[in-house]
């Protein structure tokens, strides 16, 4: 694809790719909370993921995505296991998401 054809790539292309595409191929993360919305290539994401360290691995495959000029991740997370007791033995163990 050349660089003409990403700046015309329209927002709601974008949008459905990394809505039926991308979110459901993220590994170990259920993305089904998560929703985008595009304008001008700048691509908004809301919802919630399980770990606060998924939020950056998928904020990083939608900017991979061709058209993605910015990304704004607002994505919320149900366990904290980057700042607040990592360690602590009542969290759940759970794969490192360093992709």
């Amino acid at each position: 694809m050349t660089t003409a054809e990403r700046a015309n790539r329209s927002d709601e292309d974008i949008r459905v790719e990394i809505q039926d595409r991308v979110l459901p191929a993220v590994p170990h993360v259920d993305t089904r909370l998560v929703r985008v919305a595009v304008d001008d290539g700048v691509v908004l994401i809301v919802g919630r993921v399980d770990w606060d360290s998924q939020a950056p691995v998928v904020g990083r495959l939608i900017a991979a995505v061709t058209g993605v000029r910015e990304v704004r991740n607002r994505l919320r997370c149900t366990w904290d296991d980057v700042t607040r007791f990592p360690w602590h033995p009542r969290l759940p163990h759970r794969p490192k998401w360093n992709h």
